[in-house]
């Protein structure tokens, strides 16, 4: 049978074999050659010159750590997460095209997004009754120079905002589901009209960090080690969506896998470590 002591002397721990019917055992320390007697029939015995045992496991069992079989599951999903790197970073670049595929996959499921509009002058004064058409539909501000629209179609949208006296509008604005889309609008006095695109670069920004996050997943999955890196990473990089949400869909994946196979990571290993 196995267990371990501690030398009286140097107080080294240590693992030692025991004949299974012996009942006391004459053992030197590894560290300094110190001999004194180990009672195994009585472990908690600590009195004279006999010294503590433990044995590991059950009584006359031997038990050893042991780590489980390893799978190929953290490395399909390494090779999951570094394609959704690739994807995100792609989609950064050609993010509009992206927006405009994913959301309009949305739509066609039904989903629809809310619009929160505060117009202002450049002294910051609200501005009422304020004509603004969106998504084909004409709307006006209240008194506070607010607009509230629910139920809008998902994508890129124009907004045309026109008052008298006050330069006409045309601005694109994002919609998404379950985020309200809140823009403060100022509006300049005089005659004319102004266009303001839609910024994509933010969006490339989002894009690239939620990838590196993935890819940090990746490596942590093919290393086995931090197990909350790979989740964390696999998590944030569902948000890289992709074209047609391919991204995300990769990203569950690789995140079911990871789960499958937490034991596998560094740390994992069963048993008792002497």
């Amino acid at each position: 049978m196995k267990g371990r002591t501690t030398c009286p002397e140097c107080k080294h721990v240590f693992v030692l074999d025991v004949p299974d019917d012996c009942n006391k055992f004459d053992a030197v320390c590894p560290k300094c050659n110190c001999n004194f007697t180990i009672n195994t029939s009585s472990p908690d015995s600590k009195s004279g010159e006999e010294c503590h045992w433990e044995e590991h496991g059950e009584p006359r069992k031997t038990i050893l750590s042991s780590v489980k079989p390893k799978t190929n599951k953290p490395m399909i999903a390494a090779i999951l997460l570094i394609i959704v790197f690739i994807i995100g970073v792609t989609t950064a670049v050609f993010s509009e095209a992206f927006i405009e595929s994913s959301t309009g996959i949305l739509s066609d499921a039904g989903m629809k997004g809310t619009v929160e509009i505060s117009v202002q002058d450049i002294n910051n004064e609200s501005l009422e009754n304020v004509s603004i058409t969106l998504d084909g539909k004409p709307y006006s501000t209240n008194k506070a120079g607010a607009l509230s629209v629910e139920n809008v179609t998902l994508g890129i949208k124009k907004i045309k905002l026109s008052l008298m006296d006050y330069k006409t509008q045309t601005i694109e604005i994002l919609v998404t589901p379950f985020i309200t889309a809140h823009h403060e609008i100022t509006m300049n006095e005089g005659d004319g009209k102004e266009n303001n695109s839609f910024d994509s670069i933010g969006c490339s920004i989002i894009f690239i960090i939620f990838s590196v996050f993935a890819l940090l997943a990746a490596i942590s999955s093919y290393k086995r080690q931090h197990l909350d890196v790979s989740i964390a990473g696999s998590i944030i990089g569902i948000f890289t969506f992709g074209f047609f949400l391919v991204g995300s869909i990769l990203c569950i994946i690789a995140f079911i896998l990871i789960m499958l196979s937490r034991e596998e990571f560094e740390n994992g290993k069963k048993g008792k470590i002497f």
